[in-house]
């Protein structure tokens, strides 16, 4: 009880800076509005929570910066409100997912060439533990065509067909086989395969069209706003773009592995096993980074409690986590922050990272300003009950929060 009863003093102690808040309640869209979630992604930043952030912390045609931009959320938010963008991820998936989500231009002809002579064979050597060789034979011809043909909505649709005409799973993000995604591949190979992928095609064509046109309809065609995407990004190794204000959702303690994910697609894009396991190496808090100081008296409490798991690799993933982060934070060039995250577990402990990350920046002369406590109302994929690293029940988060910080 020692720790809960912490975690309850500090809120109490700072309620006077703390809002409950329903971000789904303020805005009246769902989070699949417009271009969000024209492609799968987990832990997606939800649409409110950015909207809320940028009218009422920027101006228009300020310049808004998120360093793990995920889905592509602030870079859609900001061009539907009239904000510029730049937006980084180290998951080089995010410049077809942003590219295509923003598009504004005239539609380019989607149509593929089924018979095209010139194949594209990944270059992964679990190629076929993942696609019947059936399948392949059809996939390499239309990743074929996408090769000498690359356009962002293609990519989007072909993706979809690729992760069908799989064994993974589709009820979960992480990439997994079951025996419920060998028995679907199983039906689809005793039907006509070829015809129900250019079904297929033809269906998630008209479905995209139909979300960009969404979104086009929100936006001010004649007054463009000028929008910066980069994939493939270690954002502890390059230089802050010089900004208004930074929006972002970090990634969490003991996060999934993005990279891991979306191996399927970044193969079939042309990613090398090499090239995709380097990526791998630089997922936070994964990766192998130098230690620095972090500003907080709750990161070395709860650094203590961590310990006393007796488990090192645990110990590794928090120090790697908040030095990642503090390491980031300190580069930041802009006047605000908002970072929304919440108080995820390690083992049976929360830990309370937007204290933690607050405190540090505080430190560093950052002013904290306000946290909005948002409750989860709803998910969508499926529970999986119990962590099959630790054998301990799945409890998922209730609350996110948003810290507003400003210099």
């Amino acid at each position: 009880m020692e720790v809960t009863n912490k975690f309850l003093d500090l809120m109490i102690l700072s309620q006077n800076k703390r809002v409950n808040i329903m971000f789904r309640k303020i805005y009246d869209f769902p989070t699949n509005y417009a271009t969000h979630d024209i492609y799968p992604y987990p832990a997606k930043f939800i649409p409110h929570v950015v909207r809320f952030f940028l009218e009422n912390y920027t101006l228009p045609g300020e310049k808004v910066f998120d360093p793990f931009a995920g889905s592509g959320t602030v870079a859609i938010e900001s061009s539907i409100v009239g904000r510029n963008w730049i937006v980084y991820d180290l998951n080089p998936l995010v410049e077809i997912l942003v590219k295509a989500a923003t598009w504004n231009e005239e539609f380019p002809d989607l149509k593929v060439d089924f018979n095209y002579p010139k194949t594209f064979i990944p270059d992964w050597k679990n190629l076929y533990y993942w696609h019947p060789k059936e399948f392949v034979e059809i996939l390499s011809r239309l990743w074929g065509y996408y090769h000498d043909n690359p356009n962002p909505l293609l990519a989007i649709v072909l993706m979809k067909i690729t992760k069908y005409f799989s064994y993974a799973e589709l009820e979960f993000y992480k990439l997994m086989k079951t025996k419920v995604s060998i028995r679907r591949v199983q039906e689809l190979l005793s039907q006509n395969y070829d015809k129900l992928v250019r079904k297929m095609l033809e269906k998630e064509t008209e479905k995209l069209i139909k979300k960009i046109n969404e979104y086009r309809r929100l936006i001010n065609l004649d007054k463009k706003v000028k929008g910066d995407v980069k994939g493939g990004i270690d954002i502890l190794s390059v230089d802050m773009p010089y900004v208004d204000a930074v929006i972002t959702s970090p990634p969490y303690l003991q996060a999934q592995e993005y990279i891991r994910t979306f191996k399927i697609e970044l193969h079939w894009l042309g990613y090398s096993d090499k090239q995709i396991r380097e990526f791998e190496r630089k997922e936070i808090p994964y990766n192998k980074v130098e230690k620095v100081k972090v500003n907080s008296e709750l990161y070395d409490k709860y650094l203590e409690i961590v310990k006393s798991f007796n488990n090192e690799q645990l110990i590794e993933i928090y120090e790697n986590y908040f030095s990642s982060l503090a390491k980031l934070l300190e580069r930041i060039k802009a006047k605000k922050i908002g970072l929304f995250i919440g108080p995820v577990r390690i083992r049976n402990v929360r830990i309370p990272i937007d204290d933690i990350l607050r405190e540090h920046l505080e430190s560093l002369g950052w002013i904290w300003e306000k946290i909005y406590i948002d409750t989860i109302v709803s998910r969508r994929r499926k529970n999986v009950g119990f962590n099959p690293e630790t054998g301990l029940q799945d409890e998922r988060l209730s609350e996110e929060h948003l810290i507003i910080i400003r210099k």
